[in-house]
């Protein structure tokens, strides 16, 4: 003998006035379909696109463009160990910006490793003059200040620097 009854998982019959109806809706979307006609595929394509992001925009380098970057080639040649070309490259940015901090700030660093300190000391003051919240000017100031032996001016530039900015105390110890 069979068990008459419908496995579990079997869905119920739908009453027929939800058949009737669901026979009602697909007769208008056939109509509906008849009346507006099939749409484009240039329309697709175009509702397809507006789903997606725009590509992104490609910026140019500075090279691409013809733009000599001094701050960035300085940067380069002292990190080289060629403080003489980063000299060049920090004073060709000067003349066409003459209040660029970092220009000022990157001179110093050069004019340091040439044995140049007093020079470097007032790179490094210029910098500062011209960024007067950026603590890594100021401590640039102490090293050169300790390296002229300068110590007491030293300390004093240390901890005006960390007080600006109290991460660098890699750049030089607290005194």
């Amino acid at each position: 003998m069979t068990d008459p009854s419908p496995p579990p998982d079997a869905l119920p019959a739908r009453p027929p006035w939800a058949r009737r109806a669901d026979a009602a809706v697909l007769r208008a979307a056939r109509l509906l379909g008849r009346l507006l006609g099939r749409p484009s595929e240039a329309a697709l394509h175009r509702l397809a696109r507006a789903d997606r992001p725009a590509p992104p925009v490609r910026v140019p380098t500075a090279a691409e463009l013809g733009i000599v970057d001094h701050l960035g080639d300085g940067r380069a040649a002292l990190a080289d160990g060629r403080p003489g070309d980063a000299l060049h490259h920090f004073g060709q940015l000067l003349e066409t910006a003459p209040d660029h901090a970092w220009a000022w700030h990157g001179r110093g660093d050069a004019l340091q490793l040439l044995g140049d300190h007093d020079g470097a000391l007032a790179a490094y003051r210029r910098a500062a003059a011209r960024q007067p919240t950026t603590g890594i000017h100021r401590l640039g100031a102490a090293n050169a200040l300790a390296a002229l032996g300068q110590t007491a001016a030293a300390d004093d530039e240390t901890r005006a620097g960390l007080a600006l900015d109290p991460s660098l105390t890699w750049m030089r110890p607290a005194p």
